[in-house]
């Protein structure tokens, strides 16, 4: 492998790929992979696998129980540099493409998924070629993860994500850019609470006085559940699911709500999940069953991924766009990484708008870009 060539070059090789680098998106986007269907998901990851292995880079698919596969490809040694995340499936339903085609005019691709996040695994799979085919060097080991349950929670691709990541030393996740084309230096964590309430049936017209609603109880859960959300901590609860009752002209004997809330620090997580399950009913005929865990920690800033991102913020301008610092509210598997205490940067993606949308799109001339930008932080080339 020849030595890495400078940010300029690396910009020009990228830009001399455009077509390329579309040419890799439409296929990944007409692929679809919604997270439920595990035969799409694992055919594209076939497809990713095979493109990858062509291009002289060693990737295997990987299996998750219950989902379908996901890649992981190795170049270098196998410790140290850096994990390389993205995620393979997507929030669209089989057939979606009937409906929503992939089409790319002007500046603009849209379709499903092309902006979370097959976008950014066509600019994954650019870098990765290029080093497999001697375009660049990275001075460290490299890891390619791409999972197939992000838009799960991850549950079956948590561990896989974890151990690899602990082999390196940072992780650049390439999940879209926030507003702006920003980098994501933090993200919230996720809880959910889930309450169950069972009380005591009876008429409501004729005896109600002999029955415990279970309604009422899951009622006044949800508007305790509201009092917790901090307004000036950034914390926010959210009921979203319910169900109570078995006929209309009954006392609900049962009721069931779920609630998601969302916060900046592992602290506030944690006094959420104690505010939740300490609920007691006002009812005492009433059973309650509270469960409040946090799916996914927060992506708290460190002063080792503030670094990372004022490097990737001078190579950036060194091939002439910005890279701000964003923090956002939804979650991804760099929440899992950065809580690891492996320093990540997440949103490294191409610049685009719309995700889980019908407007999802991304900016087409910004796929070079990112390319070049995640090449020179791989090389890392002195800017």
């Amino acid at each position: 492998m020849t030595e890495a060539p400078g940010t300029a070059g690396l910009l020009a090789h990228f830009s001399a790929r455009a077509g390329s680098m579309l040419g890799d998106l439409e296929a990944l986007v007409t692929r679809e992979s919604p997270s439920a269907d595990a035969a799409a998901v694992t055919a594209l990851s076939e497809w990713v696998r095979a493109r990858l292995t062509a291009c002289g880079v060693p990737a295997e698919r990987i299996a998750f129980e219950g989902r379908g596969d996901g890649v992981l490809a190795r170049l270098g040694p196998g410790n140290g540099g850096t994990l390389l995340l993205g995620h393979l499936d997507t929030v669209w339903p089989l057939g979606t493409l009937a409906t929503q085609p992939f089409h790319a005019g002007g500046n603009l691709a849209t379709g499903p998924g092309v902006f979370d996040m097959k976008g950014g695994v066509a600019v994954l799979l650019a870098v990765l070629s290029a080093a497999g085919e001697g375009a660049f060097t990275p001075a460290r080991g490299v890891s390619l993860l791409l999972t197939s349950d992000e838009e799960q929670g991850s549950g079956a691709s948590r561990g896989q994500i974890l151990e690899e990541a602990r082999r390196r030393d940072r992780v650049f996740v390439l999940e879209p850019s926030g507003d702006g084309g920003a980098a994501k230096v933090a993200r919230k964590g996720v809880g959910l609470a889930v309450a169950r309430f069972h009380g005591v049936p009876a008429h409501s017209g004729l005896e109600p006085e002999k029955g415990a609603s279970a309604l009422l109880e899951m009622a006044r859960f949800a508007l305790r559940a509201d009092a917790l959300a901090d307004r000036d901590a950034g914390t926010t609860v959210v009921p979203t699911l319910a169900s109570a009752g078995n006929a209309r002209n009954v006392v609900p004997p049962t009721a069931e709500v779920t609630v998601d809330f969302r916060f900046w620090t592992a602290a506030e997580g944690e006094r959420m999940c104690e505010g939740l399950r300490a609920f007691t009913p006002l009812d005492a005929r009433v059973d309650a069953e509270v469960s409040a865990v946090v799916s996914r920690p927060p992506m708290e800033p460190t002063p080792e991924s503030l670094a990372l991102h004022r490097t990737a913020r001078a190579v950036a301008a060194a091939l002439g766009f910005g890279l701000a610092a964003a923090r956002v509210g939804g979650a991804s598997d760099g929440n899992l990484t950065a809580a690891a205490g492996i320093p990540t940067l997440d949103g490294l993606g191409p610049r685009g708008g719309g995700a889980h949308a019908r407007g999802e799109h991304v900016e087409l001339d910004d796929l070079p870009r990112r390319a070049a930008l995640v090449a020179a932080l791989l090389a890392e080339v002195e800017v």
